[in-house]
């Protein structure tokens, strides 16, 4: 798997222990090496004995037992359904019929999982194409037609009233509504920068709320987080979907809103990077009319969230404590899409209402 350095391993794994994980999955280990890789977990790359290539390592270092053994029953249903994700890996002591557990073992008392290596790269913002794009329509829509049959996936944890939540723990941590556990301190006390941005969310939230579709549409499995770090690449073809610990239950059209959003902005948003990622989607999933409607809408909570999520997530943090994602990125990607209006966005996209 591709390797991006933006953090540090947070939980070690020794030889010693890397063989006794590889052999509940019947593999023997020659060697590991930790990657740099990812923002949450501690990822891991095993060579196997006899010249059998590598495998990967994952140790969860937030979900505990039952979320990673949903994890991985989702990827196996996504897997075998065609998605191209790695399917994780099943213990040599599992029994059949057995769930998600199954596929779990256990190293600091944390959960860990094997998948296959895939090879591959990921792509820097210069250099996708519209080519690209239309690749990651058409796997994104084969995730929501795959994932509707999937039951076992949480809601979201960043609908309107949760990234609400975020916003009041930014101005008043500590109290009942905070949701995020570190916020910062009060808005008084904030950069004067963040503080600013906090407000300006705070309205463009009140806005939203006011304008939003009276039905929320169809609900399916969303990956919600499609970043250009989470696909790899190889040989100009999709090797592998990754990173689906922010899927769940949710619209199709918001996950499609997010992936452009992180796909077609580079200085401003690229009309070709985009309507070649509706049409692939397209391709594969069409939209109803209710979910054109919704486009503008959810394009906008989408870059609320990544507004709200980096500002709480990343932005006070102390420097120097891990990856850094800038807020501002995704405030100027929402000021875009204010400034298109519905009709532009669908005109941009090349996606009729009707």
């Amino acid at each position: 798997m591709a390797t991006v350095p933006t953090m540090a391993i947070l939980t070690p794994l020794s030889l010693a222990d890397a063989r006794r994980i590889g052999a509940l999955y019947g593999l023997e280990i020659a060697d590991v090496r930790g990657l740099l890789a990812g923002s949450v977990n501690s990822n891991f790359a095993l060579t196997l004995a006899d010249g059998r290539g590598q495998a990967f390592l994952r140790v969860y270092e937030e979900q505990q037992l039952h979320a990673a053994s949903r994890e991985a029953l989702m990827l196996e249903h996504l897997a075998a359904g065609g998605v191209a994700t790695p399917q994780p890996l099943r213990r040599r002591d599992a029994t059949s019929g057995s769930e998600g557990a199954a596929f779990i073992a256990e190293h600091a008392g944390k959960p860990v999982a094997l998948f296959p290596w895939v090879a591959g790269e990921s792509l820097c913002q210069a250099r996708v194409t519209p080519e690209a794009t239309r690749r990651v329509g058409a796997a994104l829509a084969r995730v929501h037609l795959v994932g509707a049959s999937f039951e076992g996936a949480n809601a979201s944890r960043f609908d309107l009233d949760s990234l609400d939540q975020r916003l009041q723990g930014l101005r008043a941590p500590g109290s009942a509504a905070s949701a995020a556990p570190a916020a910062g301190p009060p808005a008084s006390t904030l950069p004067p920068e963040v503080a600013a941005a906090v407000d300006e969310l705070t309205g463009r939230l009140q806005r939203m709320r006011a304008a939003a579709p009276r039905t929320s549409g169809p609900e399916t499995l969303i990956h919600g987080d499609l970043f250009r770090d989470n696909v790899l690449w190889q040989d100009g073809e999709i090797s592998a979907l990754l990173d689906f610990e922010s899927a769940s239950r949710g619209s199709a059209v918001f996950d499609l809103a997010v992936t452009m959003l992180a796909w077609c902005f580079g200085d401003d948003l690229d009309p070709e990077l985009a309507a070649a990622l509706a049409a692939g989607y397209t391709s594969v999933r069409p939209l109803s009319t209710e979910e054109r409607g919704r486009i503008f809408h959810e394009s906008l909570v989408a870059a609320l969230r990544f507004s709200i999520t980096r500002i709480t997530d990343f932005e006070l943090r102390p420097k120097g404590s891990g990856v850094y994602k800038d807020f501002r990125r995704f405030l100027a990607r929402q000021r875009t899409l204010e400034r298109l209006g519905s009709e532009g966005l669908l005109a941009l996209l090349r996606v009729d209402r009707v």
